[in-house]
């Protein structure tokens, strides 16, 4: 089994062990980048990412996919990890989510994940289109990436890990870093305002989206 697919193992894992989400922490870090891509009538096109993948996972993975055993992953290696990890992480949206109105947009799956070495690390590019209409200039679009459970951590370093492209020019992107605390009552607060016929979500999923950080783009 490779660490990717262990990487999904556990993750599954974690889905059904809802106790022990509780007390999760990341095992596999990533640096994060994302593209918001528009159009000149500013409709959203399309969400990007770029993944610069922790060293030590980084490492396993040359240990499960390089079966010449020359040190190093050739293409066709390359390729296999990137159709791996599409697999993998598909049942979690490929961590790419897209809000407007409280109200998910609908993604398009990436057709392919990319995989590149640098530098001791792995990196991944894909490009997710928007599967539905959304007018940036009168919706404001909130985008970010977590894993509901928890096993990945997405790092943006800064507001320039966000990249508006092809944007009109009125377009402004707003980084919000939430505050642990801060995110931990209004999750508290979410489960005390349920209704009586209203089930508590699952440890972690909603606790996971608030702590997220998180671009708003207004192009009003």
């Amino acid at each position: 089994m490779t660490s990717i697919n262990r990487w999904a193992v556990l993750l599954l894992a974690a889905t059904l062990l809802p106790a022990a989400r509780a007390e999760a922490h990341p095992h596999v870090f990533a640096d994060a980048r994302m593209e918001i891509v528009g159009d000149a009538a500013g409709q959203l096109v399309s969400v990007r990412n770029i993944w610069r993948m922790d060293e030590l996972f980084s490492s396993s993975v040359i240990v499960d996919f390089d079966k010449n055993a020359n040190g190093a992953l050739d293409d066709d290696e390359l390729q296999a990890v990137g159709d791996t990890v599409k697999e993998s992480i598909a049942e979690w949206s490929f961590y790419t989510f897209a809000v407007v109105a409280d109200k998910p947009v609908k993604m398009q799956p990436p057709e392919t994940i990319r995989a590149l070495f640098q530098d001791g690390q792995l990196l991944l590019f894909f490009e997710m289109k928007a599967g539905e209409p959304i007018d940036m200039k009168t919706q404001k679009l909130t985008v970010s990436s977590f894993d509901e459970t928890f096993f990945v951590a997405f790092v943006f370093e800064d507001e320039n890990s966000f990249q508006l492209v092809d944007t009109p020019p009125s377009c402004k992107k707003d980084m919000i870093v939430p505050d642990e605390d801060e995110a931990a009552q209004q999750w508290m607060a979410s489960i005390a305002g349920l209704g009586p016929d209203e089930t508590v979500p699952a440890d972690g999923v909603d606790y996971a989206k608030v702590l997220a950080t998180r671009l708003e783009i207004t192009c009003s």
